[in-house]
C-alpha cells in the first residue's frame, strides 16, 4: 500500500514538473524579471463593498495581483483554482490576493454581481478603464487577460506574468518563496533544478493542494 502511494506521488510530481523538465529557459527568466523592483502604483480603488482601498495600505504584505475582466473566459476558468489557492494560504495573514477588475465604469454593478454570484475570494477592487486615471494599468503592466504579478512586502514587483492559480504546485511554491523575498525567476530556477527545498515543499503540500482542488 505504501509503495503504491509512493509511486502515485512520484507520478504526480513528474507530471507537475513536465514543463520544467524541458530545461532552464533564460528567455522565460527574463520575462519573469521584467519590471523587477518597480513599485506598484499608489492607487485608490473601490472594493466590492464600496470601501476605498489604498494600494499603499498593503505594504508589509506579499501581494498576488490578478488583472481580469468580467467576460474574460480564461479569467473565469481560473476561479475554482483561485479559491483553492486562497484556501491554501488562508491562515497566512502576510499574503494578500488583490484582484483588480478592469472594466468601463458602467460595468461596476455587473462586477459587484459577479463577485457575489461566484463567491470570489480575496480583495476585489474595481479599476475604471474609461475614466481618467493618473496611472494606466493596462499600459504600465502590458496586461493581456488574465495577468498575474507578485509584489514583495515593499510593494515592488518580484514576478511579472506569474503562474496562474491553475498552475498548481508552481504557483504555491512561487508564493511561498515570495514570502521570503525570493523572486519568481529564482523560484522557477529551483523548480526546474528540482532542488531538495522544492521537492520537500511539494512532498509536504501536494496532498493538501489536491484536496482543496476537489472541494472547489
Amino acid at each position: 500500500m505504501m509503495k503504491a502511494l509512493f509511486l502515485v506521488l512520484v507520478l504526480l510530481f513528474n507530471v507537475l514538473c513536465l514543463q520544467a523538465q524541458q530545461g532552464y529557459n533564460p528567455e522565460l527568466v527574463a520575462h519573469f524579471n521584467w519590471m523587477n523592483n518597480k513599485t506598484f502604483p499608489s492607487l485608490e480603488l473601490e472594493d466590492s463593498s464600496g470601501n476605498i482601498i489604498r494600494a499603499d495600505s498593503l505594504k508589509g504584505k506579499t501581494v498576488y495581483v490578478d488583472f481580469w475582466f468580467i467576460n474574460c473566459s480564461p479569467c473565469i476558468r481560473e476561479v475554482p483554482y483561485s479559491k483553492s489557492l486562497h484556501e491554501f494560504f488562508k491562515a497566512d495573514t502576510n499574503i494578500v490576493f488583490l484582484n483588480i477588475c478592469i472594466e468601463n465604469l458602467d460595468r461596476k454593478d455587473k462586477w459587484k454581481e459577479t463577485v457575489k454570484e461566484k463567491g470570489l475570494k480575496g480583495l476585489q477592487v474595481f479599476y475604471a478603464r474609461n475614466r481618467p486615471q493618473k496611472v494606466n494599468l493596462l499600459r504600465v503592466f502590458n496586461v493581456s487577460f488574465p495577468t498575474y504579478v507578485i509584489l514583495n512586502k515593499d510593494l515592488k514587483v518580484i514576478g511579472y506574468d506569474a503562474p496562474r492559480p491553475s498552475e498548481e504546485g508552481f504557483v504555491h511554491w512561487s508564493l511561498e518563496q515570495a514570502q521570503q523575498g525570493i523572486g519568481l525567476a529564482e523560484s522557477y530556477r529551483k523548480m526546474v533544478k528540482k532542488t531538495k527545498e522544492y521537492q520537500s515543499f511539494i512532498a509536504s503540500n501536494w496532498k493538501t493542494i489536491e484536496e482543496l482542488r476537489s472541494v472547489h
